[in-house]
C-alpha cells in the first residue's frame, strides 16, 4: 500500500512490519515503525501500529486519519479490511475527544461491514457499546428503541440504551414505570456488577480480578454519566440498585445502614421489607433478580 514502491523496498517494509508486530518493547516497536515510514510515509499498517502506541487521543486521531486518507487513495484487495481496522480504532478515540458525529460515522462503517468481517473485528461488542452510547449522547431516543428491537444479541449496551431511551421518551405514567422496571431487571441480570461501578459503590478492580469484572468496570466508565441526564432517572436507577444490593448482601454493616436510609428516601423501603421476607440468604444473584422482576419491583 501507500506509494508505488519497488520490490526491494516493499520486501523491506513487509519484514519490518512483521518485526514491529512481534516486538514486545514499545520503544523498539516505534523505532521499527519509523523506519517503515521513512521508506513510505503513508504506509497505513505502520501508521496503525504507531497510533496503537500513542497515548494522546488527539495525536492518535491525527495518525489514524492520515492512515485513512492513505487507504482511500490506494485501493487494493486488502484495503477494505485495513480501512475497517482504522475505523475500529477511531470510534473510541473520536468519542473520547468529543467528536461524536465522526465517532458515530466510524461505528456505522464497522456495523455496515459484511457479517463475517464484522464478527472478527467486534470482540466484546465494543462497537455496539460506543454506538449506543453515542445515540444516547445525541438524545436519539426513538432511534435507540427502533435499533434495539432489531438486536438478536442482548448485551449491556443494548439493555442500558433502551432503558434510558424508554424512560426519557415515555410520559410519566404507571405503564412507563412497569416497562422501565422490566428493562432495568433485564439490564441487571446481564451483569449485576455494572450498576455498582456506575454509582461508585464498587471500588476499581485490582490486578487479580477476572476479565468479566474488567468488562463490567470498563463498560461502567463509558456509561456512568447517563445517570446525569435526568435526576428522576438517577433516582429510579439508584433505588433498583440499592434494593438488589441489600437483598444480595453487597454492603457491609455501616454501608447497609446508610443504604437503608437512602432507599427509604427514594420510596423503596416497603418494597425491600416485602422482598426480604420472600428471599433467602442462599439465593444467588440470578434468583434474586428473577424474583424482583416477577414481583414487579420498581414498578411503582
Amino acid at each position: 500500500m501507500g506509494r508505488r514502491l519497488d520490490m526491494n523496498n516493499q520486501a523491506r517494509i513487509d519484514k519490518l512490519l512483521i518485526m514491529a508486530m512481534n516486538s514486545e518493547s514499545e520503544a523498539r516497536t516505534l523505532a521499527i515503525v519509523e523506519q517503515v515510514l521513512e521508506i513510505d510515509p503513508d504506509q497505513p499498517e505502520a501508521l496503525i501500529i504507531k497510533a496503537d502506541n500513542t497515548n494522546q487521543d488527539a495525536k492518535r486521531a491525527e495518525i489514524l486519519e492520515h492512515a485513512l486518507r492513505s487507504v482511500s487513495k490506494n485501493r487494493d484487495p486488502d484495503s477494505y479490511l485495513v480501512e475497517l481496522l482504522i475505523y475500529k480504532r477511531l470510534e473510541l478515540t473520536l468519542y473520547s475527544l468529543g467528536r461524536y458525529d465522526e465517532a458515530l460515522e466510524a461505528c456505522e462503517k464497522i456495523l455496515a461491514a459484511p457479517k463475517e468481517m464484522y464478527s472478527d473485528l467486534e470482540e466484546d461488542n465494543g462497537t455496539k457499546t460506543i454506538y449506543y452510547r453515542l445515540l444516547i449522547e445525541r438524545r436519539e431516543w426513538q432511534r435507540i428503541l427502533t435499533e434495539s428491537m432489531k438486536e438478536s444479541e442482548h448485551i449491556p449496551a443494548w439493555a442500558y440504551a433502551r432503558l434510558i431511551a424508554a424512560f426519557m421518551l415515555s410520559p410519566d405514567s404507571p405503564k412507563k414505570r412497569k416497562v422501565c422496571a422490566s428493562m432495568f431487571w433485564d439490564a441487571l441480570i446481564l451483569s449485576p456488577e455494572i450498576p455498582f461501578y456506575m454509582l461508585g459503590y464498587n471500588p476499581e478492580p485490582d490486578d487479580n480480578e477476572g476479565p468479566e469484572v474488567y468488562r463490567a468496570f470498563n463498560f461502567a466508565l463509558i456509561y456512568y454519566d447517563i445517570l446525569s441526564i435526568s435526576e428522576q432517572f438517577r433516582d429510579f436507577f439508584t433505588r433498583g440498585v440499592i434494593l438488589f444490593g441489600l437483598l444480595s448482601n453487597r454492603f457491609d454493616a455501616q454501608e447497609r445502614e446508610y443504604m437503608l436510609d437512602v432507599i427509604d428516601a427514594l420510596g423503596g423501603y416497603e418494597e425491600y421489607e416485602n422482598m426480604s421476607r420472600i428471599l433467602f440468604s442462599e439465593n444467588d444473584d440470578a434468583a434474586i433478580i428473577e424474583a424482583l422482576a416477577a414481583h414487579k419491583c420498581l414498578s411503582e
